[in-house]
Formats: structure tokens, C-alpha cells, sequence
């Protein structure tokens, strides 16, 4: 079965595709098939009525009231039903958040943050490392170090629109380098989240929901 959403720690997440335009190193893609023993591996993108009628099965297990477009792929890569999702979802007095890799824009060849904004709450984006060369490195994006520039433009341009706008990174870049993304955040006027490394796709969770 397609698990286009799954809840973890009460939040509710959507899985709308597995495309990506990057194929990062620290992926968990990589070390499993899901999260927390939900297999996210997808035949096919999902649909709006899909997502929406998942939802409602697992509706009474979501205690956070925050819905996350975040999978194991990509979510602007589908992004019309990225947005039909999202506006369903806030139409039920529910918070949306979009955790992304900030390309969305480059795919689609034009600034998708004006579209984003009605629907999205939160955009969380990954800036992955503190320059283009470094960028390109761990993420092995297909635009190259073109990408480095226009997910910094991606995350202006959702400030811009109203969105409250945060970047990530990973802590395996290592200190020097998280300090430095710091200071990029710093210059573009929103905060940094700086996310430990889930090597195990969280299924430790499961073990200890075993052993309860």
C-alpha cells in the first residue's frame, strides 16, 4: 500500500512522491524503506483525495493539529497537489508546514513562493551546508552549484510572501561549518534549525513501543 501519510510524535506527514532533485549522502533514504516502520517507498505521486481520505483514517492518532508535507521525496516537485492538500488541510483549522529542499522554484522555472503562501503556514528549508561547492557535494544536486543560489533566493522569496520562514542543517557537516550556516541565516533574517542525524530512520521508537 502507498503510505501517503503517516503520524510521528503526533504530527501529522504527507508523503505526496519520492522525486528529488538532490540525492544527499546523509538521505535516509538510504539506510531504509520509511520512517519509524512506515514504508514510504511510493509506486506513484499521490492525490489530493487520497491524501485527504488518509488523513481521515488516521485522524484521531494526530495531536499536534500541524500537517507536514514532508516524505521521502520532494514535495514541490508535485506541487499542484502539494497545494490543493494544503488548502483542504487549512480548511480544517489545521496548521500547514512544508519541510523542503528549496528548489521548487528552479524546478518550475518561476517563484512558486506567492503560491505557497495561501496554503503554508511554516516552510522549513534544508540549506544542506554553508556554500554552493560544499552544497553540491553532499546533496549531488542536478542543477550543480546552481542550486546553493537559488535555494537562498527560495528562502527570501517565502519570507518575502508571509511565510514564517526557518532553514536547517544537518549536524554531520560538523561545528565550523554549522556556524557559518548560522551566519548565512543570520544575513538572510530567519533562524537556523540545526537537526541531529537519524541513522536508524527512527525505528528505534518501535523497539521502545515494544518493550512498553
Amino acid at each position: 500500500m502507498n503510505n501517503f501519510v503517516y503520524i510521528l510524535d503526533g504530527t501529522a506527514y504527507v508523503n505526496l512522491t519520492n522525486r528529488c532533485q538532490n540525492a544527499c549522502g546523509f538521505c535516509i533514504r538510504n539506510t531504509g524503506d520509511g520512517v519509524a516502520g512506515v514504508n514510504l517507498r511510493l509506486d506513484r505521486d499521490a492525490t489530493a483525495d487520497e491524501v485527504i481520505k488518509m488523513y481521515a483514517a488516521l485522524e484521531e492518532r494526530h495531536t499536534t493539529r500541524e500537517v507536514v508535507f514532508c516524505g521521502f521525496g520532494e514535495p514541490t516537485e508535485a506541487l499542484g497537489v502539494l497545494c490543493e492538500c494544503a488548502k483542504r488541510v487549512k480548511s480544517m483549522g489545521l496548521t500547514t508546514r512544508l519541510n523542503t529542499n528549496g528548489l521548487g522554484s528552479l524546478s518550475a522555472g518561476r517563484n512558486i513562493a506567492p503560491e505557497l503562501a495561501p496554503c503554508i503556514d511554516k516552510v522549513s528549508v534544508s540549506l544542506n551546508h554553508c556554500d554552493a561547492k560544499n552544497y553540491t557535494a553532499v546533496t549531488n544536486s542536478r542543477y550543480g552549484e546552481r542550486a546553493f543560489g537559488a535555494v537562498l533566493e527560495f528562502v527570501s522569496d517565502c519570507k518575502k510572501a508571509g511565510i514564517d520562514t526557518t532553514v536547517s542543517v544537518v549536524d554531520v557537516i560538523g561545528a565550523a561549518a554549522v556556524e557559518k550556516c548560522r551566519a548565512l541565516a543570520k544575513s538572510l533574517g530567519v533562524p537556523l534549525r540545526v537537526r541531529e542525524y537519524v541513522s536508524d530512520n527512527y525505528n528505534d521508537r518501535i523497539t521502545t513501543e515494544e518493550n512498553n
